[in-house]
């Protein structure tokens, strides 16, 4: 039944694969059972094969199901729903991972996360708490953005990015905290609540890169919505993909697909900013222009009237003169005008590229860190931590050899 092999030769490993795969396709109940689990990591691949994993409170096993039998399908899959799927059990040679090759799936009720999502969602909605009315404008000219997320991330790579793209004059200060894992929303609600005590920021993105929904679960519980909720400084969700949903997305002011559509949110592009202020200017001018030739048509409608001509010398004449004064006072004002608003913008250009951490790095400076923090006192460093040496093009990490006092040279 079972394949044979020289037990005294050696197996290479895909001899090895390719026994065990015999050997489970021989076993009558694994080549026909079904299996009850929670999905998690759904993936529908372009070609339109399933890719996920069933777990239960002790265990989880990866499964495929292909697209001929996925079209067989009367729902969309989901993380955290609870099935039943149909499916025979086997390793795949090439990795040697075990996997169910599933050829149908029914629905066996709400799995336990997706059950507390809802549960939560539908206390604090009946809070209030997603009430459009409650929700704060974003601010349009924002000069610092506050970021809440992992300092070592993608999302915030990726917010960085694309906010020095669109605006390098727009601060950027990172409340890091864990995202994931056992006490991420504890860690979460620390870095919000931090935020608003420094008080420096004109708008907050919180979020993280894309993930299960075990993954994305802290941003789903109680404490970070409602520390959302009770920020003073607006809110940006940007938590997963655009597909990913959770309870900050509905607490927060503006729900944003992906971090880096975050920034593109929050973040005015500065090329924009300035085309917007010449065209204002512009219009300002011509309308200041097409009022006085409207005017001006008026009275000159008005001088070869019947009636006005015997008062034109004594009413009109004078007048005539007078606007015609104004006109060029008008005229010569409006470049003069013009350059000054424009000297105005260059100098807050200035202004706040002088303020931007970037260009003191630039200058032979550098900042160092050290426990996700920045180091500021030669008493708050660890020896036994590394130190991290943020230049301009780069950041260094070394080891603490000593900790010498002010006046002693080293």
């Amino acid at each position: 039944m079972y394949p044979q092999y020289d037990a005294a030769a050696a197996l290479s490993v895909t001899e090895l694969n390719e026994y065990a795969r015999k050997l489970l396709a021989g076993d009558p109940l694994l080549r026909s059972l079904e299996v009850t689990g929670e999905i998690s990591g759904y993936k529908r691949h372009y070609s339109g094969h399933r890719y996920f994993s069933l777990k239960d409170d002790g265990a989880r096993v990866q499964c495929v199901m292909f697209r001929q039998q996925a079209l067989g399908l009367d729902f969309e899959p989901a993380d955290g729903m609870r099935v039943t799927v149909r499916a025979s059990a086997s390793i795949y040679t090439r990795d040697g991972s075990f996997q169910l090759y599933v050829t149908g799936m029914r629905q066996a009720g709400q799995g336990d996360l997706y059950a507390r999502f809802e549960r939560l969602k539908q206390k604090l909605q009946a809070e209030g708490l997603f009430d459009p009315a409650r929700k704060r404008p974003i601010p349009e000219l924002p000069r610092v953005i506050g970021v809440v997320t992992s300092q070592t991330g993608a999302a915030i790579r990726d917010i960085i990015h694309v906010a020095r793209r669109r605006n390098p004059n727009v601060g950027i200060l990172v409340s890091p905290c864990a995202v994931q894992g056992e006490g991420a929303a504890a860690d979460i609600v620390r870095a919000i609540e931090r935020l608003n005590r420094h008080g420096g920021c004109d708008v907050m993105l919180v979020g993280r890169g894309g993930g299960s929904i075990e993954d994305l679960w802290a941003f789903n519980e109680e404490p970070v919505a409602r520390a959302i909720a009770a920020s003073k400084i607006p809110v940006v969700s940007c938590v997963g993909h655009e597909i990913d949903f959770t309870i900050a997305d509905f607490v927060a002011d503006l729900r944003a697909p992906t971090p880096s559509a975050a920034a593109e949110l929050a973040v005015p592009e500065l090329a924009h900013m300035k085309e917007l202020l010449n065209g204002a200017v512009q219009r300002l001018a011509g309308a200041l222009e097409n009022g006085a030739r409207i005017r001006r048509l008026r009275l000159e409608k008005l001088c070869a009237s019947p009636v006005m001509a015997s008062a034109s010398a004594v009413l009109i004449e004078p007048r005539r003169g007078a606007l015609a004064l104004l006109d060029g006072q008008a005229r010569a004002a409006m470049p003069a005008a013009l350059e000054r608003a424009r000297h105005r913008l260059n100098a807050a250009e200035a202004s706040l590229r002088a303020l931007d951490p970037t260009s003191v790095l630039e200058r032979g400076y550098a900042i160092l860190k050290q426990q996700d923090g920045i180091v500021d006192s030669a008493r708050r460093v660890d020896p036994a931590a590394p130190l991290r040496v943020c230049l301009a093009d780069g950041t260094i990490v070394t080891d603490v050899t000593a900790i010498l006092p002010k006046d002693v040279e080293a």
